[in-house]
């Protein structure tokens, strides 16, 4: 063989091997794309669970300040709620009531009204603190033909009943322990309307309410 040949054959085995070499090397380069794209693509990944993380976060955080807020609110209510809540109010005159039945008795003239719960205009107690309160109830008959039937009534439920006998100005009593929310109504009213009934004032015929207990916030609703 010439020394041509022999050059010619070592340089295309040089060839070869530098083909090799690189077609090594391109194996390499598309494996290692490969791992970059799997790498973007958990990267992309942990970004999506990162923003969704930090909405989350975000609305946790905004509802703790509504929370908070709320909670702040809700002690300045507690805190400014009055501690003690009573009332004594009484007829003043002797009444003859209306036509309708269910018609409001007005305890016009108010002795004291702690809380400012008692309205001498429409006779209704608006409970201004959450808890227990004890009613008391006097009614005394003005020697109408009739007996007198009342009842204390909270938010338009009969809570207790009495009976005043008309004979020797007959009087009666109702009591009654009620839980009460803010804002609940409590008032006294007529039972049966009949066109004689008459109640007797002065000091007969009187109506109070006391808070005993107190609601733990004084502004629960149940």
């Amino acid at each position: 063989m010439s020394l041509e040949l022999i050059r010619l054959a070592n340089e295309q085995k040089k060839t070869n091997v530098v083909i090799e070499e690189l077609l090594s090397t391109k194996e390499e380069l598309q494996e290692t794309r490969k791992e970059l794209l799997t790498t973007t693509a958990e990267l992309l990944k942990t970004q999506n669970k990162l923003l969704s993380s930090q909405s989350e976060l975000h609305h946790r955080i905004k509802d703790l300040e509504e929370e908070s807020h709320h909670f702040q609110i809700k002690d300045r209510m507690r805190r400014l709620a009055p501690s003690h809540v009573g009332f004594t109010a009484r007829l003043t005159n002797t009444i003859t009531l209306g036509l309708n039945s269910h018609q409001t008795l007005i305890f016009d003239n108010v002795y004291i009204n702690v809380g400012n719960g008692y309205d001498a205009s429409t006779g209704v107690f608006h409970a201004p603190v959450a808890g227990i309160y004890v009613i008391l109830m006097t009614v005394s008959a003005d020697g109408s033909f009739l007996s007198d039937d009342v009842e204390v009534v909270h938010n338009g439920e009969p809570l207790c009943r009495a009976v005043a006998p008309h004979m020797n100005y007959g009087g009666c009593s109702c009591n009654s322990v009620v839980r009460l929310k803010v804002g609940d109504a409590v008032w006294v009213r007529e039972i049966y309307h009949r066109s004689d009934d008459h109640i007797r004032g002065s000091y007969y015929t009187t109506f109070s309410m006391g808070l005993i207990i107190k609601d733990d916030d004084g502004i629960s609703s149940f």
